[in-house]
């Protein structure tokens, strides 16, 4: 409408489209950045819990074959007669073993005809199991046999996830069945609440292969027993319930081969809730903006300069805004040029349209446009910087939670590490041949080979006398240490302990038993049977390949870059995915970052300056699993994980992208004064910006402004001489003024402007111009020549405007005849001519 008012229609209606197709992009980035946020939400935790619960799964597998090798269990089930003394000590030596490994609501030692033999005290009183299961065990040949069923040795349950095993003697004969019955609830519920956050309306739950949910963290609304047809994937819409959920199922990635029972996890949100902004999502874009410390924005800034952090249909809107803000000032700067020379009655050389009847409220009405405009121009660039801050955002709490993901990873797996020893030192066999060890070193050997080929996380094992003497070891490679003392702390810590549930661990430091590369050794005495420490083992913990898969099981998918490390408290490096960061060097990240990590359950987050890149690292310590303290352990070293994502390059922090760059700055137009009652004459200016000059001519000698498209460089032409380029069917030289004035331009050609002049014969020239600037109108007494007040400056600056504008700056004009004059001088086009952009 304003357009219409004020004559400029036709100019107006491509800045409308321009927006409106602008507008349309913007509204898609959000949409697609919110959806692929809330689905990185929902298939990040579906991975991570199927994983986890494979990676524990995966170390009952080896469980169960130990076992059933016990010296004393065995015999137990080999004997004929069984008292009830001797039954009381077997259910105590079965508590023995649970009380190490907690993960474990019941050990069941079953005849071959299904007679319950021995089991933990307190447990369902079932003499005789009669589950086809018994059956599929004792006829097995395989390690072990995983399932997950309803049994009749928990009658008044639904179903149990079993591991079992047949136990035979020596010779091969079968002797019975041995089923561990892991905690599977008290564990599932541990993985779904380290995996929701405060305030989610998402629902985790795990589905057996047939799609049956077997465990669901919010049973109110998808309950356990019910069948959910989804398929594999992220971003699902399903419906479930007679009501509309967004879904991610993840299948299981495997561990050293183990794939697990078949299972996947299954997240889901309802949809109705999916995209709702709670406190905490305002939390965490603010975190977003407060991470960078001591900065003062300049690592966010570098990161919103950078770009690479955002996706490619994000990072075209800001210049696009930009250019249609400047095509739209550009657009009301020509009808202002055209309104005044209209009442001038300059119209008809110009070409301009007929005169609007009221000029003065037409100028308000341009400038109203501009403003107009200016304001649309704003949203976007808010509508931007939040889109921008809810991906910085997404990638911290992304971060934080893979940080997360890395240190409960680890933590379990030095829970098994801890136990391990502790449950091969009730091993009878071991125990009695350190107990008697002459003659004895290939059976202790054998015995811990077999141990080594079950646990093969293990580099591996040593048995060790009451003096620290090697006496037996699991691998050729540590055949080198039989005979030899071990004089390190943590074996004396070993053989000084008392109490059989308490276990020694070293730092991790390089050591000679791991061939000089740092990790973590665990050591535990072993008592003969006068409970007497008689040694003890030790379990070298191959730390590398196991450490580097935990690290690479953490790293945030789809982030080529990412990287995540585990460090100590003084940032340490005690393993990284990255061979910038090698075990024993020290990554460089604020000591802020660690204490709040150390301190906050759930973790920190913050934008660090790593290597000459701007990171997002999140970082969080140990907190342990169950009953095992965390990685501090018996050791006292502190272990955080971190990880790394790299959001774009440093730039010294000398740029301030954060702010609407000069060549998208909106000229502020003015409305031209009436002429004053006492005649006074006034000069209307058309002005325009250069480097730090702000110029302008006559608004009565300018044509238009046009964008600048390039031009044809002319042989031996003076250096202001920028080229000559087609107007209007003729050929018109340009005259560069930023080589006239020695000034460097921060803006680029493409996105500069051509002011096409006429001099008085009515000749067109252009005129090089970075920006387009206000049009004012002047007394002609505030106007001198500029050597009364500069002595030997250039000859195209002619006059100086003795009043400054708004911003303070002084308005020089140009001497429209010297440009004339110097582009006249210059070589026709045609000659030698080449074109440049």
């Amino acid at each position: 409408m304003l357009g219409q008012l004020s004559g400029t229609t036709t100019e107006m209606s491509g800045t409308k489209a321009a927006f409106a197709e602008l507008s349309a992009g913007l509204l898609d980035s959000l949409a697609r950045t919110t959806l692929d946020k809330r689905v990185q939400e929902l298939c990040a935790p579906a991975q991570v819990a199927i994983d986890v619960l494979v990676r524990n799964l995966f170390e009952r597998t080896a469980d169960i074959g130990f076992l059933a090798t016990d010296h004393a269990l065995r015999g137990f089930a080999a004997a004929t007669e069984r008292s009830p003394a001797a039954r009381a000590d077997m259910a105590a030596r079965l508590q023995a073993y649970v009380a190490r490994y907690s993960v474990y609501r019941d050990v069941i030692l079953l005849s071959p005809s299904g007679e319950v033999l021995a089991r933990l005290p307190g447990r369902p009183d079932v003499a005789v199991c009669r589950d086809a299961l018994l059956r599929e065990v004792l006829d097995s040949t395989a390690p072990y046999t995983e399932a997950a069923v309803r049994s009749d040795l928990f009658p008044e349950e639904s179903r149990n996830l079993f591991y079992a095993v047949r136990v035979q003697n020596e010779a091969g004969a079968v002797l019975g069945a041995l089923f561990l019955c892991f905690d599977f609830e008290y564990e599932v519920k541990r993985i779904f609440a380290s995996l929701q956050r405060r305030g989610d309306w998402s629902v985790i739950t795990l589905l057996d292969d047939t799609g049956m949910v077997i465990a669901s963290s919010d049973s109110s609304q998808v309950a356990p027993g019910s069948v959910v047809d989804v398929a594999p994937g992220d971003g699902h819409l399903m419906r479930y319930a007679g009501r509309k959920y967004l879904a991610s199922r993840r299948m299981a990635q495997g561990f050293q081969g183990y794939m697990g029972p078949g299972w996947s996890a299954l997240v889901l949100v309802p949809l109705d809730a999916a995209f709702e902004e709670d406190e905490q999502d305002g939390e965490e874009a603010g975190a977003s903006a407060s991470l960078d410390p001591a900065g003062g924005g300049g690592l966010l800034a570098a990161v919103l300069a950078d770009g690479s952090a955002f996706p490619p249909e994000l990072q075209r809107i800001p210049p696009q805004a930009e250019a249609i803000q400047r095509e739209l000032s550009r657009s009301v700067w020509n009808a202002n040029i055209r309104q005044g020379q209209a009442r001038q009655g300059a119209a008809g050389s110009s070409g301009a349209a007929a005169p609007a009847s009221n000029p003065a409220f037409s100028r308000v009405l341009l400038a109203e446009i501009v403003r107009t405009g200016t304001r649309m121009k704003e949203v976007f660039t808010r509508s931007i910087g939040k889109l921008q801050a809810m991906a910085v955002a997404a990638h911290l709490d992304d971060c934080r939670f893979h940080a997360a993901l890395a240190i409960d990873i680890l933590d379990r797996n030095l829970y098994e590490r801890s136990n391990d020893c502790r449950w091969w030192a009730l091993d009878p066999l071991l125990c009695g041949l350190l107990a008697q060890p002459d003659g004895q070193q290939e059976a202790m050997s054998a015995r811990l080979r077999a141990i080594n080929d079950l646990y093969t996380v293990y580099d591996s094992l040593l048995l060790f006398d009451a003096e620290g003497v090697v006496v037996a070891v699991s691998r050729p490679h540590a055949e080198q240490w039989l005979g030899r003392r071990l004089d390190a702390p943590w074996r004396q810590q070993a053989v000084a302990l008392r109490d059989a549930q308490r276990y020694a661990v070293s730092e991790f430091v390089a050591d000679d038993l791991y061939g000089g590369r740092p990790t973590w050794i665990y050591a535990t005495p072993l008592q003969d049977g006068g409970g007497r420490v008689a040694g003890g083992i030790a379990v070298v913990f191959d730390s590398a390949p196991q450490l580097a898969a935990i690290l690479e099981a953490a790293r945030p998918p789809k982030v080529a870059k990412a990287c995540t490390l585990f460090v100590d408290a003084l940032g340490g490096v005690i393993a990284s995915s990255d061979p910038r960061w090698q075990p024993g060097s020290r990554i460089d990240v604020p000591a802020e970052l660690l204490a709040e990590a150390a301190a906050t359950a759930s973790g920190a987050a913050r934008l660090v300056l790593l290597d000459g890149q701007v990171m997002a690292v999140g970082a969080r310590a140990s907190s342990g699993y169950r009953e095992y303290r965390g990685s501090e352990g018996a050791a006292g070293q502190a272990v955080l994980a971190l990880v790394c994502v790299p959001l774009g390059a440093w730039n010294g922090g000398l740029a301030a992208p954060g702010r609407a760059p000069a060549s998208a700055a909106a000229p502020a137009m003015s409305v031209p004064q009436p002429q004053p009652a006492d005649g006074a004459e006034r000069l209307e200016i058309a002005s325009f910006h250069v480097g730090s000059y702000l110029l302008g001519v006559a608004a009565s000698s300018v044509v238009e402004a046009i964008p600048f498209g390039g031009c044809v460089q002319l042989p031996n032409a003076a250096p202001a001489v920028c080229g000559a380029a087609i107007y209007q069917g003729a050929t018109m030289l340009i005259y560069d003024l930023q080589r006239a004035l020695g000034v460097a331009s921060s803006v680029p050609r493409a996105d500069m402007l051509t002011v096409v002049l006429a001099d008085a014969n009515g000749k067109r020239f252009g005129v090089l111009v970075e920006r387009l600037g206000d049009i004012p109108v002047v007394p002609v007494a505030d106007i001198a020549p500029v050597n009364h007040v500069f002595v030997g400056i250039t000859p195209v600056l002619a006059s100086i405007v003795k009043s400054a504008d708004a911003a303070g700056q002084m308005l020089t004009l140009l001497s429209v005849e010297h440009m004339a004059a110097v582009l006249r001088d210059a070589p026709l086009a045609g000659q030698q001519a080449h074109a440049v952009q």
